[in-house]
Formats: C-alpha cells, structure tokens, sequence
C-alpha cells in the first residue's frame, strides 16, 4: 500500500500527465518556466532507449515518420514495464493497433520492430539450464539444441534485406532463429527454409539422431528427398553452428 498522501499522490499523477502530454497542470511549488525541463527529460530518455533499441527501423522510416512515432507513442501509450529497457517492446503493440496508415505504407514494419526487439530480448533473457550431453558422433548421437533460443516467422524478409528495399513482392513465408552464445553472450540470427525450422523445432522439444528428426520432419511436409540425400548437408550444417553455439557438445 502507498505511504504517499492521496493530496501527493493526486501532486505525482498530474506531473506525470503533463510529462506525457504537455499540458501544463497546476502544481504546487514549481518554478514557472522550470516544468518543461522534466518533460524533457523524460522524453529524451524514451526517445533515446526507442532509437537504440531500433536503428534498422529507425533507418527504415523518413526521419519526420520516426519522430513522429516516437512522440506519438511517448504521448498516447501508457507504458505498463516498470523497467525502462523493457519499455521499448511495448512500441510493437502500439504499432499494431494505432499506426494503421504506417502499417499501410511500410507493411514489414511490425515484423522489423519483433525482429530488433528479439535480439534485445534474446541477450537479456535469464540463463537457462545447459544439458550435460556427449555427442561424440553427430551422425548418430542425438542432437541438442541450445536452449536459449527462438524460431521466429516472418512475412517480410527483415533478417534478410536492408527494409528499405523491401517491396510488397517480397511478402511470403520466411524463418529465422536467433541464439545467444552461452560462452560470449552474443546473439547470431540465421535464415532457416521451412523444412529446417522443423527439424530445429523438432530437436528443441526432445534431443533426437538427426535421421530421426529429419524423417519426421518430412512426414509433415511434402519433401520426398531422402535423408541419405541431404545428409551431407546437415552434418555440415550442424558443425558449423555448433561452433557458434547452436548446438551443446
């Protein structure tokens, strides 16, 4: 329960309104012309975390559309993450339901903002537990993915190609997984085919031989290559990201 006097609660509600709004309030104890200086404040360090938290979006826009976003957001949107970078995230949703006409003009917009937000989100996210394996012989041990990771599907290719060079031609089914290097805590994205974001997604619910994921992956699709076909390429596949850490050894 707050300490605080309904009379100074009432004081705090108005300060933070004016923050949001601009309209000035009637306050005890301000100094005229000095109000202006917490609602500057407050704005920059929102605009700040939105521009480091999106550059390819912000790059994307016309610099007059990014700003007006921003203060749209920072004056309309009532932020629920008490933590400022978090914050930031919730600009997807404000996006989504109250940026029609931006959604119109710059149809990848929402998947540009998830994809930037998901690499934030991947570096901060809590460690999880690391399974202890031996897979000494990709071929035939199982495969374990690493858990700190996230398949993401996108209708624009926004892990791809720079935004601005994104057309209405290029809208279709894309995959894309984002991990974090448990070792240097970096985060790498890779494009994955439908196929292959199967097999991952397989190998994330239960460790499994490769040939196993790979055949059941298939028997949900309408791929008919043989295992014995792509097998190459998958072992080359996994001892590649298994250096970078998509895969525990």
């Amino acid at each position: 329960m707050s300490m605080l006097s309904k009379h100074t609660h009432q004081q705090q509600a108005q300060l933070a309104a004016y923050c949001r709004d601009g309209e000035t309030p009637t306050l005890e104890g301000i100094t005229a012309g000095r109000i202006a200086t917490y609602r500057r404040l407050v704005f920059n360090n929102v605009r700040d975390a939105l521009d480091r938290s999106y550059p390819l979006a912000k790059n994307a826009l016309r610099t007059k559309e990014w700003a007006v976003l921003v203060n749209d957001f920072f004056e309309q949107h009532r932020c629920a993450h008490p933590q400022i970078w978090r914050m930031p995230e919730e600009l997807i949703g404000f996006v989504e339901h109250n940026q029609a006409s931006l959604k119109v003009k710059h149809p990848f917009i929402i998947d540009l903002l998830t994809f930037e937000w998901k690499e934030i989100e991947l570096h901060m996210m809590p460690n999880k537990s690391i399974p202890k394996v031996a897979c000494k012989d990709p071929r035939k041990d199982a495969w374990v993915l690493n858990p700190e990771h996230e398949i993401m599907r996108f209708s624009y290719p926004v892990h791809q190609k720079n935004a601005r060079m994104i057309t209405p031609s290029d809208q279709g089914d894309y995959h894309c997984l984002g991990f974090r290097d448990q070792t240097e805590g970096k985060v790498h994205f890779i494009n994955l085919t439908p196929l292959l974001a199967n097999i991952l997604e397989l190998l994330a619910e239960a460790a499994l031989p490769i040939e196993t994921a790979y055949n059941k992956a298939t028997a949900q699709s309408d791929v008919s290559t043989a295992y014995s076909d792509v097998a190459p390429a998958l072992f080359t596949f996994y001892e590649k990201m298994q250096v970078k850490g998509l895969f525990i050894r």
